[in-house]
């Protein structure tokens, strides 16, 4: 019996692992590949081409009083990004497929469940480096003052219990 329960709580920690990282995805997607002012840039519109986005990067930019040659220079840094992370996101939802699978196939392979998850886990680690690189460049354009804001803003946003993640 014991051996049994030790068997079931690995299986439940896996799929917790599991939904977790699903979960993670699907909020990191909802958010656009570097969108709003969690990468820094606020413009959604560079990576999505959305008219609500480039809305949000105006105020984003608003707020922190951008000037235009800032302006210019930002769409530059996260336009250039574009090439860089979106194979990366085509290849972690494909990963997470590939999950998904693992875990509702019929007979349970915890050694490809733990492969697939170690990918996964390598490509988020690879953006997460990649959204720091990408929010120095961003920084590095910002004013004394600007970053101040920049700050605040990431302060009251983490304060009201969302993700932050401006240290792209």
């Amino acid at each position: 019996m014991l051996k049994n329960r030790k068997g079931m709580s690995i299986i439940l920690v896996m799929f917790c692992i599991a939904a977790l990282t699903a979960f993670a995805g699907i909020a990191q997607a909802h958010e656009g590949e570097w969108g709003g002012e969690h990468c820094g840039c606020g413009d959604h519109q560079l990576h999505h081409g959305g008219k609500h986005h480039r809305h949000n990067f105006k105020k984003f930019a608003k707020k922190l009083g951008l000037t235009d040659a800032q302006k210019a220079q930002a769409k530059a840094i996260f336009e250039g990004n574009k090439d860089v992370v979106k194979p990366l996101f085509t290849s972690l939802h494909a990963e997470r497929k590939n999950l998904q699978t693992l875990i509702h196939a019929d007979k349970t392979d915890e050694a490809a469940i733990r492969a697939e998850t170690a990918k996964i886990a390598g490509i988020q680690a690879d953006l997460n480096v990649n959204r720091a690189k990408v929010g120095a460049k961003f920084r590095a354009i910002l004013t004394p003052a600007q970053l101040t804001i920049l700050k605040t803003m990431h302060q009251k946003r983490h304060e009201e219990g969302q993700h932050e993640h401006c240290s792209r």
